[in-house]
């Protein structure tokens, strides 16, 4: 009983009915069969190639992307070509793409392009990785701030602080708004934000900058 058990589960077993299967097909069209298992290798053959063309223009993506980073200030129109170029290859991810406008975004920042530049920042916003979205909600402030348009500025400024108030950018945010406040004649603000600065970064240039910003309020 346990034998004949045994070979009826087998028989029910999905693997081995499509081992059993195979084996007959191979016996009676081995020609067909042949021709199968070469497609397959060809397909993963293929399949290789289409992944090794896929790291080679992702490596050359970065490659581009890290020559226009560090040419944003030295030679921003150098920098704003290697974007526009990624960003004409569809072949690239929407996190790539991200960074290129990003980039692009900086760039144009330099050359005083605030307008372009926040509509390259919040063009890749949504895509870029998590660890530069505070950057880029400091750049989108920096934008609206070189502008003139103050209060949306400072509503990118309390964003950032919000959500981001340990960054490593959160004294430069904060003497910003002091900037604003004071430019603004907000002189009591512009001293609170003043003092916080100079208070969470001793020693630094952030809390020299906002010394120096103090003669225009209370100082």
């Amino acid at each position: 009983m346990a034998r004949q058990w045994v070979k009826k589960e087998v028989r029910r077993d999905p693997l081995v009915s499509f081992a059993t299967g195979v084996e007959r097909f191979v016996k009676e069209k081995t020609q067909t069969a042949l021709y199968i298992a070469g497609a397959v290798v060809a397909a993963l053959i293929f399949a290789g190639i289409l992944l090794s063309a896929h790291i080679k223009n992702r490596d050359s993506a970065y490659a581009s992307l890290l020559r226009a980073g560090t040419n944003i200030f030295s030679n921003p129109d150098y920098a704003l070509s290697l974007c526009d170029n990624l960003l004409s290859e569809k072949q690239h991810s929407a996190g790539t793409h991200a960074l290129a406008r990003y980039i692009k975004g900086d760039a144009l920042f330099v050359k005083e392009d605030y307008e372009g530049a926040f509509e390259m920042y919040s063009a890749a916003r949504d895509r870029l990785a998590k660890d530069l979205i505070p950057d880029v909600i400091y750049a989108q402030g920096k934008s609206k701030e070189s502008l003139g348009q103050f209060n949306e500025a400072i509503s990118f400024y309390q964003e950032f602080i919000a959500d981001h108030d340990s960054h490593h950018l959160a004294p430069e945010v904060y003497l910003s708004m002091a900037r604003i406040f004071a430019v603004t004649g907000n002189q009591q603000q512009a001293a609170v934000y003043a003092e916080l600065v100079k208070g969470r970064a001793q020693g630094s240039k952030w809390a020299q900058y906002a010394d120096d910003l103090l003669p225009k309020t209370e100082k």
